[in-house]
């Protein structure tokens, strides 16, 4: 017993244990303008980013890393993503979720605290050029506080989900899934009870069977081992919105869809976002 309760104590700590990284480059490095930016979640936990601004942008699209990235993830291409959106005519908001990069905070609280940093990056992006719409795009992670803040009401227009899991429950479960289930479930109550982590706080797959107000395209990789594709098919089956979309990749990992076909990858976003908001057209030929 006393062998499984200090195997628990470990996990919960791991599970928890926010694995910072540091912010490699900034947008300069690609020949980009742009501006340092903070901002203040609702527990006053200080994040940190920064805003590049198209002319005559038509939305801003506000960028959300996975579980142990920052805002310039080389593995999942964030920089040149945003650099691909800013030239065809988006704002660009990328920030550090709270234990990451360059934000504040020490401990991953499985998406309890990080949809709190994704509501204020929503906030601060309304704030800083009002009345343009705005589009959630989110890897891993990311994409699963995406959805689920759309699905609270976050004042989003759309949302773009790059291999986005079912729960956060259930993504922790795959990724230690050696673990005996009673040791796993009783660490998940220690993070609970001693981080504040709670893994049942982000769940795309009950979030959008209550609410599917903003249309979401998924893009996952079929090859994808850390949160298989099924993850967002399930997600998609349970939500009612007719204007959701599913983009499989083809022979492509988790959350690396962008740096393997970022032509293709860019044509679909920009497509999805162009028959969403019509308004204005979109520079979908810049991407082909």
């Amino acid at each position: 017993l006393a062998a499984h309760v200090t195997v628990a104590v470990y996990l919960a700590d791991s599970f928890t244990r926010a694995r910072r990284r540091r912010v490699e480059g900034t947008p300069a490095d690609l020949g980009l303008r742009y501006e340092e930016v903070q901002f203040g979640a609702a527990d006053c936990t200080q994040l940190l980013g920064w805003f590049m601004e198209s002319p005559g942008a038509r939305a801003t699209v506000v960028l959300v890393h996975d579980v142990d990235g920052t805002r310039s993830d080389r593995a999942h291409g964030l920089m040149t993503l945003q650099r691909d959106y800013l030239q065809r005519g988006m704002n660009v908001l990328a920030f550090d979720l709270r234990g990451r990069g360059e934000s504040a905070g020490m401990r991953d609280t499985l998406g309890a605290r990080e949809i709190e940093d994704v509501a204020a990056a929503v906030r601060f992006a309304h704030q800083r050029v009002p009345h343009l719409h705005v589009v959630l795009h989110g890897f891993g992670l990311g994409g699963s506080l995406a959805i689920v803040g759309a699905a609270r009401g976050f004042d989003v227009d759309l949302v773009i989900a790059d291999s986005p899991f079912t729960s956060a429950r259930a993504y922790l479960h795959r990724r230690w899934r050696g673990i005996p289930r009673p040791t796993f479930s009783l660490a998940l109550r220690l993070a609970r009870q001693r981080f504040g982590a709670d893994p049942d706080a982000v769940q795309p797959l009950v979030a959008v069977a209550e609410s599917s107000r903003v249309p979401v395209l998924f893009i996952h990789g079929e090859a994808d081992r850390i949160a298989p594709v099924s993850h967002s098919l399930n997600i998609a089956a349970a939500s009612l919105n007719p204007k959701n979309e599913v983009w499989r990749v083809p022979a492509v990992g988790h959350c690396t869809a962008y740096r393997r076909v970022p032509d293709a990858y860019m044509r679909h976003c920009l497509e999805f976002i162009e028959r969403a908001l019509p308004s204005r057209r979109a520079s979908v030929a810049a991407a082909s």
